[in-house]
This record gives structure tokens, C-alpha cells and sequence, in this order.
């Protein structure tokens, strides 16, 4: 009897046929608890879902919709003493939605708005004293002077394009732009893909997958932040307590392996930080991303 109610797991789970997915729904987890850390960027949550919404000979259209919760916290979580912060705790609850549009197979533009809190409604430290207390049996993290509370919206926009080298080799590129109030920054990712995965680009749309495969990704991603509100507090007033100075050129390696089934996809990412600020303590941060995918 357990045996068929997990072989019936198993078939529910990774499907037995084609991959002519329509719709997908994802999670992904960034956390840099897998390097023994607990600091600066602690962890993000996003839940995905998205569709395939148009299929015609001049494009293809894709809508995604994301539910989104990053957290944020000094290397000295326990002090209340603030002076020795090297980051503000923070928290960022959003809802974003995008469109897609995919040119052909080598090139698409993406566009999107996100909506969300920082501050006390973004629940981030009712979560993080939740998970240390509950399953790592560690004692509450102090929350000393908070990012304030806000409402926030931001546009980003996003092209992206492939350029294939050989049968199973790619360059995949994207230019990305944020115009708003939590985050306003400009930037640009490049990787090599090698394997039979022959996505536009690593860390997007699900969908793009449409035939069992893998990929391996070594890339870096190059950013220049003109504002962040989790670092130098609102641009239109001093009201955040607790305020660092902002280093805006910002560097990322990546190094990422993912699998695609016929009814799901498994991607791992390695991701090397730069600093946020000039307080922070070490060269770069290390987190890890871990994302699931289950297409319908």
C-alpha cells in the first residue's frame, strides 16, 4: 500500500507526458543559512504562477503574477545597540505582475509593476523570530530601529537575449531597469549556458523550458543602484532611524545547474554579492537559491 500511494506521489508529482505546458506554478528560496550565515540579505520567499497567454506567429505572451518576501539584517543580530549595526534590519512584502513578450526564440521583453510594505507590515520580523524560535531554537533577534514603514511601487523593465554559440552552448544576456520608491537601478546580467536547456535566460520564465534537458550557468550580473530604500532610508524624507551610506556599483557572480522534466524543473544557484553599504564587514555575501517548478 506505500509503495503505490508513492509511486501515485510520484506520477502526480513529475508527470508522465509531454511537455506542452500552459501555466506553471513556482517556488523559490534564497537563504544564506546553507553557508552557515545569517546576515545582511537573510532570506527571500517567492511564490510564482504564470501562463502562456497568447501564441501567435509574430510573438508569443506570457503574464506572471509573484508574491515576494525578502528580509534583511545586521551581522550583529542580537545587540540593540544600533552603532554597531553594518545593516539595517528590514523587511519587503510584494505583489508584482508582469508581461511577457517573446519576439522569437532568442529574444523577449519583459515589463512589470510591483506593489508592496517594508516596515512592520511586511511581517518580516513576526516571520524571522517565528522560524529562529520554532525550528532553529534560537532566541529573538532584536529589530532595533527598523526600516519605516512604507508603501511602495516600482516598474521594471527587462529585455533579454540569447546568443547561441554551439549546439549545446549559449550566451545569455539581459539589460534590466527599476524606477520607483523602494529601489531605482539599472544593470545588466551575462552568463554561459551550456546543456540542452534552451532558455533566453537562467532566471526567468519557467515556461521557456519545453523539452526535458539541463543546463549548466556561469555568469556575473552588474548593477548600478541609484537608490535603495532598505540602505539610505526615502528620498523625500529623513524619517528611517537608522540610515547607512549606500554603495551603488554592484557586482554578482553566479554559478547555477538546473533540470528540466517533463512536468517539473529543479534550479540551483550559487550567488556572490558585493557589498550594500560601506559598514559591512566582509568583501561579499554568499546565499544560496533554491527554485521548484511544477508546469500544468
Amino acid at each position: 500500500m506505500k509503495k503505490l500511494v508513492f509511486k501515485g506521489l510520484l506520477v502526480l508529482w513529475f508527470g508522465t507526458g509531454s511537455i506542452s505546458a500552459q501555466r506553471y506554478l513556482n517556488l523559490s528560496v534564497d537563504n544564506d543559512l546553507f553557508f552557515g550565515r545569517d546576515r545582511y540579505y537573510s532570506s527571500g520567499i517567492f511564490v510564482s504562477a504564470g501562463k502562456l497567454n497568447e501564441n501567435s506567429d509574430m510573438s508569443i505572451k506570457y503574464v506572471h503574477w509573484t508574491l515576494g518576501h525578502e528580509i534583511y539584517t545586521p551581522s550583529l543580530r542580537y545587540t540593540k545597540e544600533v552603532e554597531y549595526y553594518d545593516y539595517p534590519y528590514g523587511g519587503w512584502l510584494f505583489f508584482q505582475r508582469a508581461e511577457e513578450r517573446q519576439l522569437n526564440s532568442n529574444n523577449a521583453w519583459l515589463w512589470a509593476i510591483k506593489v508592496g510594505m517594508t516596515g512592520k507590515a511586511s511581517l518580516a520580523s513576526f516571520m524571522q523570530n517565528l522560524y529562529h524560535d520554532k525550528i532553529l531554537g534560537l532566541p529573538n533577534m532584536a529589530w532595533e530601529k527598523p526600516v519605516p514603514q512604507r508603501f511602495h511601487v516600482n516598474l521594471n523593465g527587462l529585455y533579454k537575449k540569447r546568443i547561441n554559440l554551439f549546439p549545446k552552448g549559449a550566451i545569455l544576456t539581459d539589460f534590466f531597469g527599476n524606477l520607483g520608491t523602494q529601489r531605482t537601478a539599472i544593470g545588466t546580467n551575462i552568463g554561459l549556458l551550456l546543456g540542452s536547456s534552451k532558455v533566453i535566460s537562467f532566471i526567468h520564465n519557467p515556461l521557456e523550458m519545453q523539452e526535458v534537458g539541463f543546463g549548466i550557468y556561469i555568469g556575473s550580473r552588474l548593477e548600478y543602484r541609484f537608490h535603495d530604500f532598505m540602505i539610505s532610508g526615502s528620498l523625500f524624507d529623513d524619517n528611517a532611524p537608522f540610515t547607512l551610506e549606500s554603495i551603488p556599483y554592484k557586482y554578482n557572480a553566479l554559478v547555477g545547474l538546473a533540470i528540466y522534466g517533463e512536468q517539473l524543473q529543479l534550479q540551483i544557484l550559487w550567488n556572490r554579492i558585493s557589498n550594500d553599504n560601506t559598514a559591512q564587514k566582509t568583501k561579499a555575501h554568499y546565499y544560496l537559491n533554491i527554485s521548484l517548478s511544477r508546469f500544468f
